[in-house]
């Protein structure tokens, strides 16, 4: 098991009045902890280009953003994967004015993304947050919320193309005395055909109740008229049929939606309420809840009046839902622990330093512990359960962090913001989770984040162990070494905050070519300046990326287990290096192996076996395809032993151990 050198004592204190735009405001002690290593560039005269972002990092720079709060928790839809392998991509972006924020939107087609990547123009004429797109018929459709009245509803025909149409989605009056507002809050939106699923919050000003309950979710389902290029909506829905003795409040973002042909899932669940599962299996029509997890926390929480002292494990409100093709429903959630002891201040304490996504699916029975540590991920583990926590990237069997070290104020634990997608009987999982120390902003000794994936190839039932994580925002100017006593602690550190923090993952519900689509945000300051300083926009643009991966190189590709050998990269040519990712399977290995190694451009290749004398005792010549390649090789004629496998390019190299049996 690995070890995590960490304070869980370390508290984040969190306003729970919440406003349109910036959710949690947070306080953060530091935590007491250890620290160790060091990650550099291998370079200490290599000067940073301007450009440095888009020629080095993972993925395809797409866009800009000043608001770099793309949720308050759980992430909407940002992309959708077409089947003739076009792309659609959203997020919440904005210039350096406050009034300027709206819809990001750009476009990939045949020549690749239409919009200029510095773009911080938003598609709406008015000012929006809270982007989600979604499919509808051969159009797309974009919800977003004006933060005053209404939900911003922008539909065309035709993907990628034509004129936006704009229209607002009132949500039922909410009642404060003698004034009233139709505001939606924080959308998310699925669809199926021409039928569009849609849940967002009611006003979130305290005092304004619909139905009894403070920032009430609901479900509003519309149906598009593709001829009229209109769409008609129903009455809303309180999700999950709860009555306001069940939740006195909702949290934004809190929640999930997905739609599969005609089954619909809405998971909620944030840190003060039973996680409940709200499914259709007729497109919507009508609704089962189930409570997946019975919270140690009594009905209709209310922090004014709601004492609670004994820190119950429970979700960080970060969460995912998708189903596959039996109509069962698989969900994720980040974890944390809870306390509220000073009432009506209007702020809780949340623990940061708490580790571990939980994974559920329908196949399993339902938690009904009221025990306030069944939800703690050793005791989850124990039982059987799949729970995922921060990744040891540079092999030495610990989890360090750095003393006086802070916690980005996201008001999650420290491996949540899951995203799931099913295709067939594989699940994958992509998520965030703080780095290894000592990849952190050291202007703030705050700790980045970074985004991973995994998958299960049996609906969920076992997932691949840890060290077949890929590490998909991996910044290839970065490496870590055992050794870096020749460089000082200041040259080091100048080339840690490269990488820089990665965060909102998104990935499109669709595997499409063999391929998934996955987009984050990402810039060098950890946490958000938004939630941080409670300004309208940063100080600096965060920039939106997105990435086309193999879904058989999940686990593969920068599978971080190849950290710590520095295989990634031959540091002699870090910035031309066009070999990204390789791995060699099964290893060891008897008779034959499979070397999988990702080339940014179709070239010719030598690949090499050397025995630990340099002696090479197998070559072959290889024409590698840009993107993902797998070679088979036939090691029958090699002796037992340790050898090392080179597969070498006119720009760029890469080497793994191989250990034949």
């Amino acid at each position: 098991m690995k070890k995590f050198l960490l304070a869980l004592t370390a508290v984040c204190l969190v306003g729970s009045v919440f406003a349109q735009s910036d959710l949690r405001m947070t306080k953060q002690q530091a935590a007491t902890i250890s620290a160790k290593k060091v990650i550099y560039n291998g370079n200490e005269d290599l000067a940073i280009p301007a450009n440095f972002s888009s020629m080095l990092r993972t993925g395809t720079f797409i866009g800009s953003t000043y608001y770099d709060l793309q949720s308050n928790g759980s992430l909407s839809n940002k992309l959708i994967a077409w089947p003739d392998g076009t792309i659609s991509a959203v997020w919440t972006t904005a210039g350096m004015s406050a009034t300027s924020r709206g819809t990001g939107y750009n476009y990939k087609d045949a020549n690749g993304w239409i919009n200029g990547s510095t773009s911080t123009d938003r598609i709406e004429p008015t000012k929006t947050g809270w982007s989600t797109i979604a499919p509808l018929g051969d159009g797309e459709i974009v919800a977003a919320h004006n933060g005053t009245s209404a939900l911003v509803i922008g539909v065309r025909p035709q993907k990628g193309t034509g004129e936006w149409s704009f229209s607002t989605l009132d949500g039922p009056e909410a009642i404060n005395g003698n004034s009233s507002s139709t505001c939606l809050l924080w959308p998310a939106i699925a669809t199926s055909g021409n039928t569009i699923h849609i849940i967002a919050c009611t006003e979130s000003d305290a005092g304004y109740f619909y139905q009894g309950i403070q920032t009430c979710l609901v479900y509003i389902r519309g149906t598009y008229n593709a001829s009229a290029n209109t769409i008609s909506w129903e009455a809303p829905r309180i999700v999950g049929n709860v009555t306001s003795a069940q939740f006195a409040q909702f949290s934004g973002d809190g929640y999930s939606i997905a739609a599969n042909g005609n089954n619909v899932a809405v998971l909620v669940a944030d840190s003060w309420n039973d996680v409940i599962l709200w499914k259709s299996t007729d497109n919507g029509n009508t609704f089962t809840t189930t409570t997946v997890v019975n919270s140690p926390i009594a009905d209709g929480y209310n922090e004014a009046t709601t004492m609670v002292l004994d820190t119950p494990y429970v979700s960080d409100a970060c969460c995912a839902v998708a189903l596959d093709n039996n109509g069962n429903a698989h969900i994720a959630f980040g974890l944390t622990r809870v306390l509220n002891d000073d009432l009506g201040d209007g702020s809780y304490s949340y623990f940061p330093g708490i580790d571990g996504i939980f994974y559920w699916n329908e196949t399993m029975e339902p938690i009904m512990e009221t025990d306030t540590d069944f939800l703690d991920p050793e005791n989850l583990i124990a039982n059987g359960y799949t729970v995922f926590t921060r990744l040891d990237l540079d092999g030495d069997d610990t989890a360090w962090f750095m003393n006086g070290g802070n916690f980005p104020k996201y008001g999650m634990g420290m491996t949540s913001t899951p995203q799931l997608l099913i295709d067939g009987n594989d699940v994958y999982m992509i998520y965030t989770s703080c780095l290894d120390y000592p990849l952190m902003d050291q202007t703030s000794d705050s700790y980045y984040r970074g985004v991973f994936a995994t998958k299960s190839s049996d609906l969920g039932a076992t997932w691949n162990a840890a060290n077949a994580t890929s590490w998909l925002s991996y910044n290839k100017s970065c490496y870590y070494i055992n050794d870096w006593s020749e460089y000082t602690m200041e040259t080091a550190m100048d080339y840690v905050e490269i990488d820089g923090e990665s965060m909102f993952p998104s990935v499109a519900p669709q595997i499409v070519n063999g391929k998934l689509t996955i987009g984050w945000q990402q810039d060098y300051y950890a946490g958000s300046e938004i939630k941080d300083n409670s300004v309208a926009v940063a100080g600096e643009p965060s920039n939106i990326y997105v990435m086309q991966i193999a879904a058989d190189s999940i686990g593969i590709y920068n599978n971080t287990k190849e950290i710590p050998q520095g295989l990634w990269i031959d540091h002699t040519g870090i910035a031309d290096n066009t070999l990204n990712g390789m791995m060699i399977y099964p290893n060891p290995a008897v008779n034959t192996m499979n070397v999988a190694i990702s080339s940014e451009e179709s070239a010719n290749a030598s690949l090499a076996i050397y025995n630990l004398m340099g002696q090479i005792v197998y070559s072959e010549n290889v024409a590698l395809n840009e993107g993902n390649n797998i070679v088979n090789v036939n090691i029958n004629n090699l002796n037992a032993g340790i050898y090392m496998v080179n597969v070498k390019t006119a720009k760029g190299t890469a080497t793994q151990k191989l250990i034949v049996r």
